[in-house]
């Protein structure tokens, strides 16, 4: 059986190495060329934007893949957000073409890999700690949770994510009313989770972490809601790291941690 962290640190290593590659030959992803079919130098250019492509994709897919080690150890769950983070922002400089601010995020990475625990893998029923909400919300919101437990326990993550959706719109609605004194279910009664935290930002000074794991848990929320070409069916290891965001950013909103 694989070991999520052997395979994340070879995912790391092929990235890197595809960076480097990418980075002597000042690929820019932004550009397109166009195609010719003797033409060596562009042939070898889109070779390189392939293999980082492919790099890439194999990178995030072993970084969603650690959750899978989280049934053993609870130490872990820290680390594989704070994990996710990194691989978010890695990502998006990457489609920025900004390599050396990959490379720079690929190596903090590295650095908290080390305090990852494995083992064998095996799939359980779970457990999620709820923390200490306002009295107004904390009824509704562990009756979410609750559900959202039964939900992952029962493998229907689509339902998980979409639940998350709803956990952060009550637990930012609440926000908004302790900082501003309105309630903007009243003024805006259609606001999206987006524009929501855009009027948050205006008010306080969230921490970018936040900001991205909530643009990350909306835009997963969307994929599992709406109709689309192709159905979204959220894998058990995006389903955890979704809930562990949402529970990390309601500790984060109304705990000091």
């Amino acid at each position: 059986m694989h070991d999520p962290i052997l395979d994340f640190k070879k995912s790391i290593k092929d990235l890197k190495s595809s960076l480097e590659n990418a980075m002597s030959k000042n690929i820019d992803l932004k550009k397109k060329s166009p195609k010719r079919i003797y033409d060596f130098r562009q042939n070898r250019t889109d070779y390189l934007k392939s293999s980082l492509s492919s790099s890439m994709k194999q990178f995030n897919s072993s970084a969603w893949s650690l959750c899978r080690i989280h049934n053993l150890k609870k130490s872990n769950e820290k680390n594989i957000i704070e994990i996710l983070d990194l691989a978010i922002k890695a990502e998006q400089k990457y489609n920025m073409s900004n390599f050396e601010d990959v490379l720079s995020y690929i190596n903090e990475i590295q650095e908290k890999i080390s305090s990852l625990k494995s083992g064998a893998q095996k799939e359980e029923y779970i457990e999620f700690e709820i923390p200490s909400l306002p009295l107004s919300i904390e009824s509704d919101v562990k009756a979410d949770i609750r559900e959202l437990k039964r939900c992952f326990n029962a493998k229907c993550y689509r339902s998980v994510t979409i639940l998350c959706g709803r956990v952060l719109e009550t637990a930012l609605h609440r926000k908004y009313y302790e900082v501003t004194g309105k309630d903007i279910l009243e003024t805006s009664p259609g606001i999206g989770l987006g524009n929501l935290i855009g009027k948050l930002n205006d008010k306080i000074d969230f921490d970018p972490a936040i900001k991205d794991q909530i643009h990350l848990i909306n835009k997963v929320r969307i994929s599992s809601v709406h109709k689309k070409k192709e159905a979204f069916f959220p894998t058990r290891q995006q389903a955890y790291a979704i809930t562990l965001y949402t529970l990390d950013i309601l500790k984060k909103l109304f705990n000091k941690i």
